[in-house]
């Protein structure tokens, strides 16, 4: 993932094109952030209610409104090193019809919402990108439209791919340590390890990925994660478009 500062300061498409692309690009920024984090938080809550948990919908949390979701350190996360959070949706397992099919299911709710965005947002650069190899040339005012749209589509793909592996991490709190939680046997040594230490561990695991990744990238174990299933999902589109390789996300 990259951040928000380093995608102004280092790509020189926004230098030459200048301030109005710089605009553009933040607004592209902020929208593909806004989806995909509120989107992902807004699938656990409905998937909730429709398994017969309330707790989000008469909590006000059921709502688009940013303001809603709003975690100032997951905001501040995401524009410092690409990643970040919003407030997780309430839920209250214990009105759920069937506990188990309701835990599952709401856990896997928010990855599967990044999922779709991101084959959405991987169509649409395939889309972009097949029609600007068509056309050719094209004059600097349809250059900003199009360099915006290129921005959205491929922040869209990165948001939602790295909320995706991210969130299927089977660490507590994560998505991932739900679902396990909810398919093994009560109080195993695992489940109870993660409840002591889980934060520990994420803590831990962050700061090897994005310390310690920034001087070695192999010790990036998240970021390659995201970048093979982005890279997968870009040539995936690629053959089906019959685009040169790499041309979607390198």
């Amino acid at each position: 993932m990259v951040s928000f500062i380093q995608m102004i300061t280092q790509n020189s498409v926004i230098q030459d094109l200048g301030f109005g692309m710089a605009i553009l690009c933040i607004i592209a920024y902020l929208i593909s952030m806004i989806v995909a984090i509120i989107g992902h938080e807004l699938s656990h809550g409905y998937v909730a209610l429709w398994n017969g948990d309330k707790t989000a919908k008469f909590m006000g949390r059921l709502s688009p409104n940013p303001v809603k979701h709003f975690d100032i350190i997951g905001f501040a996360m995401m524009l410092l090193v690409g990643f970040g959070w919003a407030k997780p949706v309430p839920i209250d397992p214990r009105n759920f019809k069937n506990y188990k099919k309701g835990m599952v299911f709401t856990a896997l709710a928010g990855v599967t919402f990044n999922l779709i965005m991101a084959i959405i947002g991987t169509l649409c650069l395939a889309i972009l990108m097949k029609i600007v190899i068509t056309v050719g040339s094209i004059s600097r005012g349809v250059a900003y439209l199009v360099y915006f749209l290129l921005y959205l589509f491929q922040l869209t793909i990165a948001f939602n791919v790295a909320l995706m592996v991210f969130n299927l991490l089977p660490i507590y709190p994560l998505d991932g340590f739900r679902v396990i939680e909810t398919l093994t046997k009560p109080n195993n040594k695992y489940v109870n390890f993660m409840y002591n230490h889980g934060s520990k561990v994420m803590l831990g695991l962050l700061l090897i990925c994005f310390v310690l990744g920034r001087f070695i990238p192999q010790v990036n174990i998240i970021s390659t994660m995201i970048n093979f299933a982005s890279k997968g999902l870009g040539r995936l589109f690629e053959l089906i478009f019959g685009l040169p390789k790499g041309i979607l996300l390198g």
